[in-house]
């Protein structure tokens, strides 16, 4: 788990590219537009830099995912973790969108799907604003270590190791040293394969979300023309939650800059959608619902509503290809 990466990504680069300012630009010079919440009440926000801040170093931290800096310029840290999930995004976000145009409930839209969610669950999960949130979602994995002698001997560094970093994290995200170790640790067991496995818990998890007995499965995906006025947003906490209901969960994530997904999952003997006879719960609880989806275009309703929640929900800041932002007040 030896490389070289400081400046470490909690929204990867490949994520923020997919909403530059301009694509034709070599990598190394795109730039997206950072927005300043000034009302979150009333949806106003105010552009930092009319040019635009540089997305090599926007959204990341130096060491954030580090738990053993040996010397300036080598440390262990998790980003092998992170990049098996990153490097397949991009593909996988373009066939959700081109496959939920064209067939609605097919086995490679659920792929697809699985796949984006996959790794947005993951940038959800290793988003330093949500470090509180992560641990109480997973506080089942407290106390627990990997058996294999390699991974254990990593895992124990997360306590152990050199991190000349660690006040600087605590002060930036509001945490203590011992929530910054215990996210560090659910981090390492929710993303590790162990030896003689195909699959992590998290993947393990999505898969159970996504098709399950009991449950509805449902993604919509929203798309709109790629053009100036009309882009999505990005929060600086990398999801969003649609609702509150504990029954229908709704975890919407931007695509690019001109499309976002709202995954859905409802608890169908639960739910109050749609009433279901005292009589029937049982029945429906065995329920084997096929993983749909459902594309909208060019609905600028979603857009605004997307926008909106975005510019609520983020914990300081949101980021966008345009200067200002669709259905969002925007002030210079």
């Amino acid at each position: 788990m030896e490389n070289l990466t400081r400046n470490q990504h909690f929204i990867s680069q490949s994520e923020q590219r997919s909403n530059s300012i301009d694509e034709s630009r070599p990598k190394e010079k795109q730039r997206i537009y950072k927005f300043e919440i000034a009302d979150r009440e009333n949806s106003v926000v105010r552009l930092t830099n009319v040019e635009g801040v540089r997305i090599k170093k926007n959204l990341s931290f130096d060491d954030l995912f580090s738990f053993d800096v040996k010397n300036p310029s080598l440390r262990k840290n998790l980003e092998s973790f992170f990049h098996r999930f990153e490097v397949g995004l991009a593909p996988a976000a373009d066939l959700l969108v081109s496959e939920s145009k064209v067939n609605s409930g097919s086995d490679v839209l659920k792929r697809a799907a699985e796949q984006v969610f996959k790794a947005k669950f993951m940038g959800w999960i290793r988003n330093p604003y949500s470090i509180a949130r992560t641990i109480d979602m997973y506080k089942g994995l407290i106390g627990m270590y990997p058996t294999d002698p390699l991974l254990l001997a990593d895992f124990c560094e997360i306590r152990r190791g050199i991190k000349p970093h660690l006040a600087g994290v605590c002060a930036e995200f509001g945490v203590t040293s011992d929530q910054y170790f215990q996210w560090l640790e659910i981090l390492f067991l929710a993303l590790m394969i162990p030896p003689g496995g195909t699959k992590s818990i998290l993947e393990s998890s999505v898969e159970k979300i996504i098709e399950s007995k009991g449950h509805m499965g449902h993604v919509i995906v929203a798309t709109f023309d790629d053009i100036a006025g009309c882009r999505v947003a990005i929060p600086d906490t990398g999801y969003l939650q649609g609702t509150q209901d504990p029954n229908h969960n709704m975890f919407l994530f931007n695509l690019s800059r001109s499309a976002f997904a709202s995954f859905n999952v409802v608890d169908l003997s639960r739910q109050t959608l749609v009433e279901v006879p005292p009589q029937m719960r049982g029945q429906v609880e065995s329920f084997n619902m096929k993983f749909s989806a459902q594309h909208h275009h060019n609905n600028m309703i979603l857009l605004e509503r997307f926008n909106v929640l975005a510019a609520y929900q983020a914990h300081s800041h949101i980021f966008c290809a345009d200067p200002q932002v669709y259905g969002v007040t925007t002030i210079q």
